[in-house]
């Protein structure tokens, strides 16, 4: 069972990802292209995590950078980039005294490449890397445009109230010993878990993915997210 698990854990993030596609019709472009971007993601991420911090069985076999590494990132993107307009019934729009920034998304990734090629060679595990890069990112992000505070904060928490109980289910009930089997930290300093079961770790990581990934487009871009009614 445990070969599917990862596999279950892109199931999972398929139904809440077809249900804002079905529902938000303005999103549906967005939440396509930068799926693919965060497939993509997933793949290039997948690459350091299986150095120093899991070795998951995939349906391609153990420890090695799969189908489901795309889809996880597919559907994580698409819906961390729209979980906030789609539960606050926003609509992304063009603001004249707000820029588009492509030129910083671009610092973001040199910086995120080769933090992540540097820090694990002097014993930073990648997992502590990437959410720590996730927050500064959305810290700066959030300085240069103040008005993007409170989606950051949201589409975070947002993301976990999505992700909790599909790791309880997948983690807690279906696979209970699946992060003893496969997690690199099991029995280290770093074991702190939810339930006894879950990677602390684990939720950090989601919650700077989700603020980050939230305010990526609207930074991006030069949009705030507007009520259909100020439309």
């Amino acid at each position: 069972m445990d070969t599917y698990i990862y596999l279950l854990l892109a199931f999972f993030l398929s139904i809440f990802w077809i249900i804002i596609y079905y529902y938000k019709v303005d999103l549906r472009k967005k939440m396509i292209k930068t799926g693919i971007i965060g497939g993509f993601l997933g793949f290039i991420a997948e690459y350091w995590y299986l150095k120093d911090y899991w070795r998951p069985p995939t349906i391609l076999g153990n420890a090695v950078i799969s189908v489901e590494d795309f889809l996880v990132g597919f559907f994580l993107f698409g819906i961390s980039i729209s979980i906030y307009n789609f539960v606050f019934k926003k609509q992304d729009s063009k603001d004249k005294s707000d820029k588009s920034r492509k030129t910083h998304f671009f610092v973001f990734f040199i910086i995120g490449i080769l933090a992540m090629i540097i820090l694990p060679s002097y014993g930073y595990n990648s997992m502590f890397v990437s959410p720590a890069l996730f927050l500064l990112f959305t810290i700066i992000i959030v300085i240069i445009r103040k008005d993007l505070f409170y989606k950051a904060l949201y589409s975070g928490i947002l993301l976990l109230t999505i992700v909790a109980p599909i790791y309880i289910l997948l983690f807690v009930i279906i696979s209970p010993n699946y992060w003893q089997n496969y997690w690199l930290l099991s029995n280290t300093k770093y074991d702190i878990t939810l339930f006894g079961k879950i990677p602390c770790i684990e939720i950090i990581w989601y919650f700077s993915w989700g603020s980050f990934c939230g305010v990526c487009y609207s930074f991006y871009s030069g949009t705030k997210p507007i009520s259909y009614k100020a439309l």
